[in-house]
């Protein structure tokens, strides 16, 4: 009687531990779709990653650098005869001096046309301070106007790049006048100031932060 139990048990005990083939069939389909999940997961994480890696990658070469530390700061010359009108004589601007301006531009011999070396969009930036000190009221309006000639090749004459005007009719007066833009320039290009009213630059103290000439690229070319 005792060995008949226990072959019952056996038997009831390899019944449970056996599981149904549908069973089976449900788990190994189960797992097997965990684990397309996974891998798909891991695959689309991965994707994600190599794409916002290429991203990074095209905006690093792509986006241009602005603002680049090679320019040119130019200062009125203030030991030249000024005329009533004409071109604006230059010079560097010592202590703004850039050791790898001449990479972009150079100024001529003639101190007045600034030379650009290499295509490329650029900033161009001109303040000039007139001034005027009369112990006589003005019975005349004094105009103010000074501007950037563009000379290229193939064009002849010049282009107007900047223009600024400006009117004033007081007896003692200072006045800065001050302009920019982005241009496109081709190697070989000069860029040369001319203004109506060269006598009455202002080259008193502290005169090379009131008159400045200032050219550099935008995007680096």
């Amino acid at each position: 009687m005792e060995v008949a139990n226990e072959e019952a048990a056996c038997k009831v005990y390899a019944v449970l531990m056996e599981p149904e083939p549908e069973t089976v069939s449900r788990l190994r389909t189960k797992y097997y779709s965990l684990r397309r999940q996974e891998n798909g997961t891991k695959e689309a994480s991965k994707f994600e990653m190599q794409h916002q890696d290429f991203e990074s990658h095209s905006r690093e070469e792509m986006t241009p650098t602005q603002r680049d530390t090679s320019f040119i700061r130019l200062t009125v010359k203030n030991d030249v005869r000024f005329t009533k009108d004409g071109f604006v004589p230059w010079m560097d601007t010592p202590e703004y001096s850039s050791p790898t301006h001449t990479r972009y531009f150079i100024l001529d011999d003639d101190n007045e046309s600034l030379k650009v070396l290499h295509d490329g969009t650029y900033k161009v930036s001109l303040q000039i301070t007139y001034r005027k000190f009369s112990d006589k009221p003005e019975r005349d309006e004094i105009f103010l106007q000074h501007d950037i000639h563009h000379y290229t090749d193939g064009y002849p004459g010049h282009l107007p790049l900047l223009t600024h005007c400006e009117t004033v009719n007081i007896t003692h007066w200072r006045k800065s006048l001050f302009s920019e833009g982005i241009f496109y320039l081709n190697s070989g290009d000069r860029l040369k100031v001319w203004s109506k009213n060269l006598n009455l630059i202002d080259v008193g103290d502290k005169f090379v932060q009131k008159t400045v000439f200032v050219v550099y690229p935008h995007f680096t070319p």
